[in-house]
């Protein structure tokens, strides 16, 4: 589709929403979640190895880092929905509910495999271990898009560069961001 010369370009900025929870203004959500994305997209793997090379360790990781990615997960979780309760421009984007939602179902699904992997880590893996920990991949992948989406795109949990912020001056034709 050809674009009209004579249309202004639209303004594809980010409007910037601070976290309210942030260490000398870097937010804590997003610090959290590298622990709970590392250790649950990494359940499948060992799981996989578990059941390649039959040593009960990677059974026994599996379980530890679905256990730490399910308590990292909770503590990400509370801080992450604090700050999207906090802030009324993050409830109105789609996106945050959308990231809100698959993270509960990560959740939940981290729940299951601690408690199948808990009684017997070996025996737990095959077939519904593999299975929970695969689906649970996925999802990470899919909140952590998301949630990449809202900081990336959209500007929430970010912070600005004031100096160049209050060089370029206000913008009238800026509008905040919603979806």
């Amino acid at each position: 589709m050809r674009r009209d010369l004579k249309q202004p370009v639209p303004d594809t900025r980010s409007h910037t929403v601070e976290s309210v929870l942030a260490i000398a203004k870097h937010p804590i959500h997003p610090m959290l979640v590298t622990f709970p994305i590392a250790f649950l997209s990494m359940v499948v793997v060992t799981d996989v190895l578990f059941l390649w090379l039959g040593a009960a360790f990677w059974a026994e990781l599996s379980l530890w880092l679905n256990v730490g990615g399910l308590g990292f997960g909770l503590l990400a979780g509370v801080v992450g929905t604090f700050d999207m309760m906090s802030i009324r421009v993050v409830r109105r984007h789609v996106s945050a509910w959308n990231h809100f939602i698959v993270a509960v179902m990560v959740l939940a699904i981290a729940t299951l495999g601690v408690w199948l992997r808990l009684p017997d880590p070996v025996a737990a893996v095959w077939p519904w271990g593999l299975l929970s920990s695969a689906v649970m991949a996925g999802l990470v992948g899919v909140a952590g898009w998301l949630g990449g989406t809202l900081s990336f795109r959209h500007g929430v949990g970010v912070y600005g560069d004031e100096e160049a912020d209050a060089a370029d001056g206000p913008d009238p034709d800026r509008k905040p961001p919603a979806e």
